[in-house]
């Protein structure tokens, strides 16, 4: 599992977000705590440690210490700085500086927010994903095929595709776009039937896809309504990447990116072709990033951490190979 990959946490709730508030003053005995964030003072130790391990049951952020006190499980800067990986808290603080308090938070780009420890691009795994959805009016559209493509050691190592039923009508026009039809997906799993499927090829490894924030927002949206869970992790957008390391082409849609690498694209405008090329099209990339001495997670982050000057495109959601650079 890569460290700081994809995870799927369970919706914060208030009195969650109170306990993680609370611990961050540091480990609390669970009397301390629950008295405090449910207003029980002095409540028999063993309701309150029943009481804590409901609340905190499947939440991983929670743990206990070696002196059995609950605390935030950390995850650990560049810098050695300690920060909370509870969701309400890890995504608002920063790095203390000794000498003018608290540093400015830092834009994530493409990425959850959170920060880790060095790591070399090679030794990391990915899940390239894409989707085919009913449109591009999130949440109102709905998924109608998947795929999911995982690379590891520089290689494509698995792959998951299905149809899915979207629950809903598709336009005609987005059936002649992707040629996936009704009765193609009326009988095929809703995506509630798939969730741990796609959850597994997810977990531990960095979300990329060609224009990442359409496909992240369609995928996060379905896990959470299926599990009731909300994905957090590193991101990669093949369209930011390909921005920053192709400067030359005029466009950056996955037809001229393949293009350009020399990558087949069979099936075009289908998750599973689109995956496919898009996680070839990845080696490549990181490829050509390491030989411009981009060989970790924070060089990468620092490639992609620089605007393009100059006056900012509309982005479009659906793919077509006809527009910019945000399309599949």
């Amino acid at each position: 599992m890569t460290y700081g990959g994809i995870e799927a946490h369970p919706e914060a709730t208030l009195l969650t977000d109170r306990a993680a508030l609370y611990l961050e003053k540091g480990p609390a005995d669970v009397v301390d705590l629950i008295g405090h964030i449910c207003n029980l003072p002095a409540a028999p130790r063993i309701v309150a440690e029943h009481m804590a391990h409901a609340m905190f049951s499947g939440r991983p952020e929670f743990v206990l210490d070696q002196l059995g006190r609950w605390t935030i499980r950390p995850t650990v800067s560049p810098a050695g700085y300690s920060q909370s990986s509870h969701p309400s808290v890890a995504q608002e603080r920063a790095p203390q500086s000794h000498e003018k308090g608290r540093a400015p938070r830092r834009k994530s780009g493409d990425f959850s927010g959170q920060i880790f420890p060095p790591q070399p691009l090679a030794g990391l795994s990915y899940t390239v994903v894409d989707v085919e959805t009913t449109g591009g009016q999130w949440p109102a559209d709905r998924i109608t095929e998947v795929a999911a493509v995982v690379v590891r050691d520089g290689e494509v190592q698995e792959m998951f595709e299905t149809l899915v039923n979207p629950e809903r009508s598709i336009p005609p026009f987005i059936s002649r776009l992707t040629n996936i039809s009704w009765d193609m997906v009326k009988d095929a799993p809703t995506f509630s039937d798939i969730a741990p499927q796609i959850m597994q090829k997810l977990e531990g490894n960095v979300f990329v896809a060609h224009n990442a924030q359409f496909d992240w927002k369609f995928v996060s949206h379905e896990i959470n309504k299926a599990s009731g869970n909300r994905l957090m992790g590193r991101r990669i957008c093949t369209v930011r990447l390909a921005r920053r390391l192709l400067p030359h082409l005029s466009r950056r849609s996955l037809d001229h990116v393949a293009n350009y690498y020399g990558v087949e694209i069979t099936g075009r405008h289908r998750a599973g072709g689109d995956a496919l090329a898009t996680a070839r099209c990845l080696l490549r990339m990181l490829d050509d990033a390491a030989q411009r001495g981009c060989t970790t997670w924070q060089d990468l982050e620092v490639l992609l951490g620089h605007r393009t000057p100059g006056k900012k495109k509309r982005r479009t959601s659906l793919p077509s190979p006809a527009s910019g650079d945000s399309s599949a």
